[in-house]
């Protein structure tokens, strides 16, 4: 540290943050190195004051002889502060930095001081030459003396040297001619010289004090940061000699050794104390070498308590050498990494393996996969040339698991639950996959949520392949008994082999995706397995998708002139007057290389694939506009998806297509299901009670196929009843069926009556079913027997005849 520095660290009145203690501490030794340095000179003033009471007492006589009492006082200032100087050179540090002290020194310096001024003034002009010249010399001698040894302290050095120049001068001023006019220049410059000399002597010393208490305490701090570090930190020190004995341990290392007292183990030698560790051999040949080394690994037993059965330490070691590059000592540090270890190893686990089941995770699985499809590569591109491309039986096969019903077990049981369905599930396929023998090719994982896979990775016939996976449904098809409930667990699988066309691990996942998204579209609770129309259909799904965004997100008035996407409309008639009262909005979709597609079919890939709102949102503004132009009252009937419904804009969207059509509220009907009052109950309420507000009317499609209770009808703004058409289909038939689709038909509609609801009857084709809807009393009718969807443009001429003529009557 610099000196600049070093001071305004230790002095406080120039420092905000100097150390009070180091302070103290400087002060004390400052005092201390004055007091030894007093000793001296309160001897010599003694003896000085002996010296000239001896020289003058023979030539003063008479009325000078009062003069004798500076010399005697001299002598009496020099043995007192003699003896205050030793009584106070055994006093702690922290008492002599008193400021009690320092006076009391200074106090003594210039007392002394005026005693040999005294001498220079009274009685150095009365005595002979002889004496004067001897009186001189002590002079000379005597203010160095004092001065030296108040430099320290540097005011008791200024004021001894100050009061006894004075004197000095005093006295030569009483003489005449040559002695006086050089004595007094020669006096003046040796009392500068001494004062200049005492101002560097004491910045000299006090620095030098300075530097020694930052030494000190920073030897102190480091000595404590030292004695921390071996209490609390992983690191431990260590030190031998060349003979590789112990010459200082940490005891935190002792008591990992084994023994409490740190100082048993000093001349021990290291190597002994580590024997039985794993790696010590290396460190034995290391210590033989004078290079340093770094963190070589120890494994060695434990001998602590409540600890895992082993240890793992790295040790490091730095040699001290000699000038021939001898070997003195070593010096080194050992880390306890045992905990770092363990942490490690279990980061490890949790990598590799799915906390809830145990088994492995969707990483092992995915990396396992890519490693065994490399390895069937490289086997089939090593095969003969003459030799089949492909082996046969499958080298390589991934199964998907799906469970059917877990969503609905989270949503009803809870998630509790549904987490031990899943640990249960894991351990039947684990059992079931545990028999199947060869544990080694066969890796069984959790891929997240309620999807599992297991990767075959072995030849095996495709007959042994399908009956792994009958095997795996049959172990999860017993009913789980949770404390709760009773659960009926089922699955689907999809099982895809490897073959040249998979040029990586996630195409061989994509297939095996594929054939479970078919196990699921055949009814769950099945096996299939991949094959190559199954990427076509996934192929012709996705260009459907593509397709049917790029439509929906164009202009309006561009899908018009196309003529892809349309609306043909359902005539509705009102059974008692045999007169059209609307029609219901159905969407069409004439795709230019595919043709026309099915509503069934696009209209599911829209909802999967988040279009359903921009879909919904577009065919109720295009029919609101259609129904505008349509004649009072005649109504216009649309489908909402349940999607929709649960959205967040369906109120928005509905008013604004009334209001950009112009269409009266009270003559638009929005069609809703039982299946989406089942999913979300309280939200369908909501959202069909904001519907009414609006003035819209609401009819509930397909009533009587689902599952709502009547309770729950009661609170729903339901205007119209849809019977759907598997019970119209069988009116007017012979036998059971029909006289029981008839009761239902004819219950739906006394319910109607009953409820303010008004019915419509959908999917008439035959008079008989027309005349049976009658006699139930169903209100309303459509049907191909009816008549079939039209364009916009014929079913406004149909609505023109049958609002400007009577009443016209139904087909027979």
């Amino acid at each position: 540290m610099p000196a600049a520095e070093s001071r305004s660290t230790l002095i406080g009145d120039r420092s905000g943050w100097a150390d009070a203690d180091g302070l103290g501490l400087e002060q004390g030794r400052l005092m201390q190195t004055v007091l030894r340095m007093a000793v001296m000179a309160a001897g010599s003033s003694v003896g000085l004051g002996l010296l000239v009471l001896w020289l003058v007492h023979p030539v003063m006589s008479g009325a000078q002889r009062w003069m004798l009492l500076w010399p005697v006082g001299l002598a009496a200032a020099g043995l007192l502060e003699l003896l205050d100087v030793l009584r106070s050179l055994g006093w702690p540090l922290v008492r002599l930095a008193q400021p009690a002290v320092r006076w009391r020194l200074i106090g003594h310096s210039v007392l002394t001081g005026l005693m040999f001024a005294g001498i220079s003034v009274f009685i150095y002009p009365q005595v002979d030459a002889e004496r004067r010249h001897l009186l001189g010399m002590i002079a000379c001698a005597a203010i160095p003396i004092g001065a030296m040894a108040g430099a320290p302290l540097r005011w008791g050095g200024m004021g001894w040297t100050l009061v006894t120049s004075a004197g000095v001068l005093l006295g030569v001023l009483q003489l005449d001619g040559l002695v006086r006019d050089v004595s007094v220049p020669l006096t003046l410059l040796m009392a500068l010289l001494v004062m200049v000399s005492l101002n560097a002597i004491g910045h000299s010393v006090r620095h030098r004090l300075q530097a020694e208490t930052t030494a000190r305490r920073e030897r102190h701090a480091l000595d404590l940061l030292l004695r921390d570090f071996e209490q609390h930190a992983d690191d431990w020190l260590w030190e031998t000699d060349a003979r590789g004995r112990l010459k200082r341990i940490s005891s935190r290392m002792a008591q990992a050794l084994g023994v409490n007292d740190a100082a048993l183990l000093i001349d021990r030698a290291l190597i002994e104390l580590l024997r039985d560790a794993e790696g010590s051999e290396q460190l034995a040949r290391h210590l033989s070498e004078p290079e340093p080394f770094r963190a070589l690994a120890l494994r060695l037993p434990s001998r602590q308590l409540l600890q895992t059965a082993w240890q793992h330490w790295t040790v490091s070691g730095v040699p001290l050498l000699d000038a021939e590059a001898r070997i003195v000592s070593w010096r080194g540090v050992v880390r306890d990494v045992t905990l770092l270890r363990e942490q490690s190893r279990e980061l490890q686990r949790l990598a590799h393996t799915d906390v809830l089941t145990g088994l492995a995770n969707r990483h092992v699985m995915q990396r396992r996969c890519a490693e065994a499809v490399a390895r069937c590569h490289v086997a089939v591109a090593g095969r003969p040339a003459e030799a089949s491309a492909l082996p046969p039986s499958p080298m390589l096969t991934l199964c998907l698991l799906d469970l059917d019903n877990f969503k609905e077990i989270n949503d009803t049981l809870g998630h509790a639950v549904g987490d031990r369905l899943l640990r249960e599930v894991a351990r039947r396929l684990s059992a079931c996959v545990a028999g199947f023998g060869n544990p080694a090719a066969h890796v069984l994982a959790r891929l997240g949520g309620d999807e599992f896979a297991l990767l075959i990775d072995r030849p095996h016939p495709q007959a042994e392949r399908e009956a792994m996976a009958q095997a795996l449904l049959q172990a999860l098809r017993p009913v789980w008994q949770d404390e709760q409930a009773a659960v009926d667990v089922r699955a689907s699988l999809g099982v895809a082999s490897w073959d040249v066309l998979h040029p990586d691990a996630d195409r061989l996942f994509q297939d095996a995706d594929l054939a479970l998204y078919a196990a699921k579209a055949a009814g769950r609770d099945v096996a299939r397995t991949f094959d190559a129309p199954m990427r076509a259909e996934l192929m012709r799904r996705h260009g459907l998708v593509r397709d049917l965004g790029l439509l929906l997100r164009a202009p309006t008035g561009e899908q018009a002139e196309a003529g892809r996407l349309m609306l043909h409309y359902q005539p509705q008639f009102d059974l008692a007057e045999g007169r059209l009262s609307g029609a219901e909005a159905l969407l069409r979709w004439r795709h230019p290389v595919r043709g026309w597609i099915s509503p069934a079919e696009f209209v599911p890939l829209a909802e999967e694939h988040g279009l359903i709102a921009l879909l919904g949102e577009w065919v109720l503004h295009r029919a609101c506009q259609e129904a505008a132009g349509w004649p009072e009252p005649m109504r216009l009937a649309v489908n909402l998806s349940a999607l929709q419904l649960r959205g967040d804009g369906l109120i928005d969207s509905v008013r604004s297509a009334l209001a950009g059509a112009g269409l009266p509220a009270e003559r638009l009907e929005l069609e809703v299901t039982e299946t989406v009052l089942m999913q979300d109950a309280r939200r369908a309420r909501e959202q069909l009670h904001a519907l009414r507000l609006l003035g819209v009317s609401i009819a509930l499609d397909d009533f009587g196929t689902g599952y709502s209770s009547l309770a729950q009808l009661a609170e729903l703004p339901v205007d119209l009843l849809k019977i759907d058409r598997s019970f119209v289909a069988a009116l007017g038939e012979a036998g059971p069926r029909a006289q029981q689709a008839e009761a239902i038909v004819r219950l739906i509609v006394q319910l109607g009556q009953a409820t303010g609801m008004a019915t419509l009857a959908e999917g008439v084709e035959t008079p008989a079913q027309r005349e049976a809807l009658r006699l139930c009393g169903c209100e309303r009718l459509q049907g191909y027997l009816l008549g079939r969807p039209l364009e916009s443009g014929l079913l406004r001429e149909r609505m023109r005849l049958s609002s400007s003529a009577a009443p016209l009557s139904l087909p027979t």
